[in-house]
């Protein structure tokens, strides 16, 4: 097997690793790591929760508690590594201090703080770097991510029933979208059941970052009624302010209003 086609299998388990991190991780991005060497899998991980470790350091942390020499291995990534210190250390800091020889990317974070810089910090560095590996699959599992921290605003799934669709798919189409996105846009005749949703009844704009706990798999519920009289654009704008990335919009006028200032499914 060559050196691509090695990377592409460990690219999928890579994928398949931060998938996990759905609906628990919002309003960051999905990301999955593995390290390998010599073809062997010597740690891997994912960004599991909000404010959790990122992918690499899972790894790493498995991998020192477990007295694995990473020097010399291959960091098959999904997202290229964050090169700044938020809730977690830099991911390039750690990816240095461990002597990884190549990192091969899938996504460019287009987050304006990293955006190519991680991987320019590790080149200078003396790290191999591989970009664009199955980009478009490790690109399409963060479109949330990429719509919110570009434009600052939800991106936006169209939930109504389609044409021919049965009561049973459309239950599960329902629920897979429920248990990913960060909001819900509904009526009160809503027919998912009270236990769904986490609630709040205020005003949009008095939506804290400490009081919207994102990653429960239970998308915080929004009464049309908030987006009443306002302008779509700058309501949206304020959802984004408060760390929703995507919203799930139920009503046939809503979503028409909605879909005209931001991406939509």
């Amino acid at each position: 097997m060559d050196d691509m086609s090695q990377y592409r299998e460990y690219m999928k388990q890579a994928l398949e690793l931060a998938r996990k991190g759905a609906g628990w991780v919002n309003p960051n991005p999905l990301v999955g790591a593995v390290v390998m060497r010599d073809g062997e899998v010597l740690a891997a991980g994912y960004h599991d929760c909000y404010r959790g470790p990122h992918a690499e350091r899972m790894a790493f942390d498995y991998a020192d508690a477990h007295g694995i020499d990473m020097c010399g291995a291959t960091v098959i990534d999904t997202l290229e590594p964050c090169c700044h210190v938020g809730s977690q250390p830099a991911c390039t800091d750690l990816i240095l201090a461990h002597g990884i020889s190549r990192v091969v990317v899938g996504s460019i974070d287009p987050n304006p703080v990293v955006a190519g810089k991680g991987l320019r910090i590790l080149e200078e560095a003396g790290v191999k770097v591989v970009r664009d590996v199955m980009r478009s699959e490790c690109d399409a599992i963060n479109r949330h991510f990429f719509h919110y921290i570009t434009t600052g605003m939800p991106y936006i799934v169209d939930s109504r029933r389609r044409v021919g669709e049965s009561d049973a798919e459309y239950a599960v189409r329902r629920r897979e979208l429920y248990a990913t996105y960060a909001a819900v846009l509904a009526g009160t005749e809503s027919d998912v059941s009270d236990e769904s949703f986490a609630h709040f009844d205020g005003p949009v704009q008095s939506v804290g970052a400490d009081e919207v706990v994102i990653g429960r798999h239970k998308p915080l519920l929004l009464k049309t009624s908030t987006l009443a009289g306002a302008d779509p654009d700058e309501w949206l704008h304020e959802l984004g302010k408060c760390k929703i990335d995507s919203l799930i919009v139920e009503r046939d006028e809503a979503f028409e209003r909605l879909s005209t200032a931001c991406q939509k499914d």
